[in-house]
């Protein structure tokens, strides 16, 4: 019997859909798929229970309702002694029902990812846009606790869908301006209860793919002099996506609204279906702090890991203090006109199976 999510990988592989321009997403679909299909695939449903029975749940919820607030009256919009809890019962019986999960690759780490990013919270500069505090939960699904003793990498496009740190054919006008920043790119460390939080902004979008960030999950590494990271191993690579009707409003703020990018909503984007696929949701929950989206934004989500995986992705340059420079011998270098992964088509006993040529 043939699974509904292998039907749906069959369709969208026929489609030979892009996930940027030059760039085929056959490869990060077939990955999403064996994910899928993995016998020791766990989530973080599997672990409610634990994650209830410790209290980490309670501990969680009351933690992110008093960080809303404390930004709230950081902003203005509240008061100290306003601050209204909701029942933790609830919040505890509601666990687990959408959250984030892999055991293998969720997703592709794409053309644009640069190495030796700095360890920091803040990963504005100067960018302007929705500003969110993040704040992302990493749980050890084989054991069920919450990470410690990791590094999340976060990075996303700009408000008008342009990456920093790279240089290619479709990344804004395609000019070597983008190269001498490291804007909304960074790493923080997870604390006792498996949290990193970083400020950034919503990502804009760009031709072929919806609004989206990506995330690295790092175990092991060593925190350098220059505030880097070195070493250890990669369980994770993930992308984190926006409410759809949320992301509409999002897009008609400024700088969003001046993109005249063609948009890719949810619905169409290939990596976002295959990442909602197997129970998984892959969507960052967001509250407004104030009245309006300009006051800003605060979102959490929980992505469950696999301490023990060991994924490969590859960076196309590395950040030096000149600037993004090419990462040697990877294979995102020329993307997206002459690189190793441009145009990936899938194996022909993979064609054969799925019924397509």
């Amino acid at each position: 019997m043939v699974h509904f999510s292998q039907v749906f990988a069959a369709a969208l592989l026929a489609t030979e859909v892009v996930a940027h321009p030059g760039s085929n997403t056959n490869k990060e679909i077939l990955r999403r798929q064996a994910h899928l299909d993995h016998p020791e695939r766990r989530s973080v449903v599997s672990c409610k229970r634990d994650l209830v029975g410790s209290g980490w749940v309670r501990e969680q919820h009351i933690r992110r309702e008093a960080r809303l607030h404390e930004l709230r009256v950081a902003a203005g919009f509240a008061k100290p002694g306003d601050l209204v809890r909701r029942d933790v019962s609830e919040v505890e019986a509601e666990y687990g029902a959408n959250a984030a999960c892999t055991l293998d690759p969720e997703s592709t780490e794409g053309p644009y990812w640069v190495t030796g990013e700095l360890v920091r919270s803040d990963v504005l500069n100067t960018e302007k846009g929705a500003i969110t505090h993040l704040d992302i939960n990493v749980i050890d699904t084989s054991g069920c606790k919450p990470v410690t003793d990791a590094f999340v990498e976060l990075w996303g496009s700009n408000a008008t869908g342009v990456y920093t740190g790279v240089q290619a054919r479709g990344n804004g006008d395609g000019s070597a301006t983008s190269l001498v920043s490291n804007a909304l790119r960074g790493l923080q460390p997870t604390a006792a209860n498996g949290t990193a939080t970083f400020i950034t902004v919503i990502p804009g979008h760009y031709v072929g793919r919806t609004n989206h960030l990506h995330t690295i999950i790092h175990h092991g590494a060593k925190l350098l002099a220059n505030n880097t990271v070195q070493g250890g191993t990669i369980s994770h690579v993930g992308q984190f996506y926006v409410e759809q009707n949320f992301l509409g409003e999002v897009e008609k703020t400024v700088p969003y609204n001046t993109n005249k990018q063609a948009i890719t909503k949810n619905a169409n984007d290939p990596l976002f279906n295959m990442a909602k696929q197997g129970g998984d949701d892959p969507v960052l929950k967001i509250s407004l702090i104030g009245k309006t989206i300009e006051d800003g934004l605060y979102a959490t989500i929980d992505v469950g890991v696999n301490p023990k995986a060991k994924q490969n992705p590859q960076p196309v340059n590395m950040w030096t203090a000149q600037g993004g420079k090419p990462f040697p011998g990877s294979p995102w270098t020329g993307y997206p006109d002459t690189c190793k992964y441009c145009g990936f088509r899938p194996p022909k006993k993979v064609r054969e199976i799925f019924g397509f040529a």
